[in-house]
C-alpha cells in the first residue's frame, strides 16, 4: 500500500504539471515551448495563469519527496538516503521557483534562479540515485537503462542550458524542458513500473 500511494503521488504531480503548463501556455499569446522559459508561465504580470503554474510547482515540491520516501520504503530499496536528500532538494527548489520570481538584474538575491537550479539539478541527480536504489531492490535492467538514460539526458540539457549562451545548438526552452521533463518522465515511468509489479504480486498471492 505504501508503494502504491507513493507511485500515485508521482503520477498525480506529473499530470498536474503537464496540464497546468499546457493551459498556462495557451493563455499566453506567442508563448513558445521551444523558445521561452518555463518560469515565464509562472511570472505574475506576464502570465495570465501564473497562479496555476506556480501551484503545479508547489504540488511537485511536496509530492516528489513524499513519493520518493513512500516508494523506496515500499520497494524496500537499500542505500536510499542520498536519493531522498536530492529529492528534498528538488522539492525546495520547486518551492523557491514558485514563490520567488525573476526580477531586474541587481534587484537582490536571485532566489528564483537558485530554486530552478536546485529543482533541476537535484531532481536529475535524484533520478540517477533513485534508479540505482530501485535496481538494488530488484528492478530490471531495462528499467535501469531507462533511468540512467533520463538522468543523463536531464543533466546534459542542464549543462547545455548553462553553456550554450549563444543558443547555437538548441533554443532556451528546448534546453530547459529537456532538463525538467526528464524528472517528470522518470517519476511516471517508475510509478507505472512499480504499480504493475504490485498488481502482479497481488495476483500471484490471490
Amino acid at each position: 500500500m505504501t508503494l502504491r500511494i507513493g507511485a500515485l503521488a508521482w503520477v498525480v504531480s506529473a499530470l498536474a504539471y503537464f496540464v497546468a503548463e499546457a493551459v498556462a501556455a495557451s493563455a499566453m499569446p506567442r508563448y513558445g515551448y521551444a523558445t521561452d522559459y518555463i518560469s515565464t508561465l509562472g511570472a505574475p504580470g506576464l502570465s495570465p495563469l501564473a497562479g496555476l503554474m506556480n501551484t503545479a510547482f508547489v504540488v511537485q515540491a511536496i509530492l516528489f519527496p513524499v513519493g520518493a520516501a513512500l516508494t523506496v520504503t515500499g520497494a524496500r530499496a537499500s542505500k536510499r538516503w542520498a536519493f531522498l536528500c536530492f529529492a528534498v532538494l528538488n522539492g525546495v527548489g520547486n518551492f523557491l521557483a514558485a514563490t520567488w520570481h525573476s526580477g531586474p538584474s541587481g534587484a537582490g538575491p536571485d532566489w528564483h534562479g537558485v530554486g530552478a537550479f536546485l529543482a533541476i539539478a537535484g531532481g536529475n541527480v535524484a533520478v540517477l540515485l533513485g534508479t540505482l536504489a530501485f535496481r538494488r531492490a530488484g528492478a530490471s535492467t531495462t528499467y535501469l537503462a531507462m533511468g540512467v538514460g533520463l538522468g543523463t539526458v536531464g543533466l546534459a540539457c542542464l549543462l547545455g542550458l548553462t553553456v550554450d549562451t549563444s543558443l547555437t545548438v538548441l533554443p532556451i526552452g528546448a534546453w530547459e524542458r529537456g532538463s525538467v521533463y526528464s524528472i517528470y518522465l522518470w517519476q511516471v515511468v517508475t510509478a507505472v513500473y512499480y504499480l504493475r509489479r504490485s498488481v502482479e504480486a497481488t495476483k500471484r498471492v490471490a
